[in-house]
């Protein structure tokens, strides 16, 4: 697989973590990431101004932005689209849509795992299944989200699963690996697959949110 040299700003906000990173000729320079809590939208412009000056690869140096597009938290996905689409409404830059359960399996590929669980809300999970070419996962289905008692029906015993938060609901006698919401991995898989994802005119890029959002209305 040849991969093209280039300079790519990585953002992970689809879960309590906060991640920033940037690559220069495919390979990771810099990251900042920490548990934000709800923070992200305070947090990012220090981390993206301290990869920037970190790498010494200003904004107007950058091929694209590659951000964490979901499942995942609802603002925090919100929020790290709008800085990406920000930057590249300014810079004039592609981004980079990179499905979130896809880039955790990524981070696991030594262990190819055949299905991936994150935990959404209340006692729903995010789900996904994947096959595996060079090291690269891939799933003909999009993610779905379910109450874990239904999705549990869909793993047997020895599947190789990863987890996000859900420590406590799958059994020990599944092989279990655990994930990681990651700039790194977000990077990593926009730099392998940059001709075949990127968007030129990002602006009515919406996140993949997968778990429906009641809206109550104030009486």
């Amino acid at each position: 697989m040849t991969v093209k040299s280039n300079q790519i700003l990585a953002i992970e906000t689809s879960s309590s973590i906060c991640g920033v990173a940037i690559f220069k000729n495919n390979e990771l320079v810099s990251i900042v990431e920490e548990l934000a809590d709800r923070k992200h939208a305070e947090i990012i412009p220090s981390f993206i101004e301290e990869v920037v000056s970190d790498s010494g690869i200003s904004l107007s140096k950058l091929n694209a932005i590659a951000i964490s597009i979901g499942p995942g938290s609802f603002t925090g996905l919100r929020i790290g689209l709008g800085f990406a689409k920000g930057i590249a409404y300014a810079k004039r830059l592609p981004i980079i849509p990179v499905p979130t359960m896809t880039a955790m399996a990524f981070g696991l590929k030594n262990e190819k795992p055949q299905k991936g669980i994150s935990l959404s809300h209340s006692n729903k999970v995010f789900y996904q299944e994947y096959n595996w070419n060079n090291s690269i996962p891939h799933s003909t289905e999009k993610p779905v989200v379910d109450k874990f008692e239904l999705i549990k029906k869909k793993i047997s015993p020895d599947d190789l699963i990863f987890q996000w938060n859900c420590d406590n609901l799958l059994s020990h006698r599944n092989k279990i690996f655990h994930a990681t919401p990651s700039a790194e991995n977000i990077g990593k898989l926009a730099t392998i697959k940059f001709d075949d994802w990127k968007v030129n005119n990002p602006f009515d890029m919406a996140p993949e949110y997968i778990a429906p959002f009641a809206v109550h209305s104030k009486k």
